[in-house]
């Protein structure tokens, strides 16, 4: 078994994955690497594996499932002791999965990271007074931030999580809160900074499912 699972879901962005995906295998040279293509329609399927080989395992869904699905099948196939979440231009940096690596490590759970500032698109932060002013107060989250995508777990907090997640779009992150307090597992905030060249994208199509999926994760009666 690895000490590290790192699972990276990606959808049409083969040459700054393939970038990221080295500097993450020169600094943990050990760690089991699960690429999750979102049914991507430009050289994802063919050219990173081609590049990057048996350094990662590579897994293509059929067509785009969302981001939801692909983190929810790549966490189920890890194998590590630690799992870890990140997007793939890595938002926070190595600096931010070492973090949340360290937390782990001492016995937490669950780690998420917490950012001090967003750096949005434009519908994202028409979004954000959403989530802050009804999704998480509707679903009883009382964190700051539930969307930073950088999160990690303990590989039995991993696999009953996401064994148990039902949704398909970005409202995962708000089903792993709730999933936590169902479960009783304590979660441990780490700072983390976001890249300014990395504004975090939601369209109005996407905030629209997610509007859905908090009805669903809300009314669901999970095991």
């Amino acid at each position: 078994m690895p000490e590290l699972s790192l699972i990276i879901p990606t959808y049409n962005r083969s040459e700054i994955l393939i970038q990221n995906v080295l500097a993450l295998r020169q600094k943990y040279p050990e760690a089991e690497i699960i690429i999750i293509d979102d049914g991507s329609t430009d050289q994802t399927k063919g050219k990173v594996p081609a590049v990057l080989g048996k350094q990662v395992i590579f897994q293509s869904n059929i067509s785009n499932k969302g981001k939801g699905f692909s983190l929810r099948r790549g966490a189920l196939l890890a194998h590590g002791q630690y799992v870890i979440f990140t997007d793939d231009d890595l938002p926070y940096g190595l600096e931010g999965i070492a973090l949340v690596y360290q937390e782990l490590k001492k016995g937490k759970p669950v780690v998420i990271g917490e950012r001090a500032y967003f750096v949005d698109s434009l519908p994202k932060k028409i979004a954000r007074p959403v989530f802050n002013w009804f999704f998480k107060p509707f679903l009883g989250i009382q964190m700051k931030d539930t969307q930073a995508g950088l999160k990690g777990f303990s590989h039995e907090a991993a696999q009953n999580i996401f064994r148990r997640s039902i949704v398909n779009s970005f409202a995962l992150d708000l089903e792993i809160i709730v999933l936590c307090q169902k479960l009783n597992y304590p979660i441990t905030k780490v700072p983390v900074v976001q890249k300014d060249t990395t504004p975090s994208h939601l369209s109005f199509r996407q905030m629209f499912q997610i509007f859905l999926d908090v009805f669903k994760i809300k009314f669901h009666r999970y095991e």
